[in-house]
């Protein structure tokens, strides 16, 4: 058992898991028995060296700051067995000082920064098709999306 509370520390040291993620890491090398792991991982608790809360925070902090929407990350909480409160999503708003919708707008600048709004309709219409799309992959919704860049073809970028 020791070995493996050994591993997890190394592994801990280098990035943070959650407990899911730590397990089936471990699960994943065969000498690791079932009994052992759960020793071990029951061990970190009790040493305070796994902390799902502040993996968590980690998590919403990290996907947040790239721009996804609380929905998206939600999702990607869901695969590794993780639940957000939405007090904890709201208390990272507020340590990043921005909202969904700053986030929205911060994303439209980051792809029109070096694009100047075509004035040829046709033309105009790809480059907000493709950032739509963008914001889209990102978790937003198309309504949120589409207000975020109409909001900002009418101001700034236009031509």
């Amino acid at each position: 058992m020791s070995r493996i509370y050994n591993y997890c520390i190394h592994l801990l040291a280098r990035q943070d898991y959650s407990e899911f993620k730590l397990r089936q890491k471990l699960r994943s090398k065969p000498q690791n028995l079932p009994h052992e792991i759960e020793e071990a991982l029951v061990k970190l608790k009790a040493n305070g060296l796994l902390k799902e809360e502040n993996y968590r925070r980690l998590f919403i902090r990290k996907w947040m700051m790239k721009g996804e929407s609380e929905q998206k990350i939600r999702q990607r909480g869901a695969q590794e067995k993780i639940e957000f409160s939405s007090e904890e999503f709201r208390a990272i708003e507020i340590e990043l000082g921005f909202t969904d919708e700053e986030s929205l707008e911060k994303l439209v600048e980051k792809k029109l920064r070096f694009k100047d709004i075509p004035t040829d309709p046709k033309e105009k219409f790809k480059l907000r098709d493709k950032v739509l799309r963008y914001l889209i992959s990102k978790g937003h919704s198309y309504e949120e999306a589409k207000r975020s860049i109409d909001k900002s073809f009418s101001s700034s970028h236009s031509s």
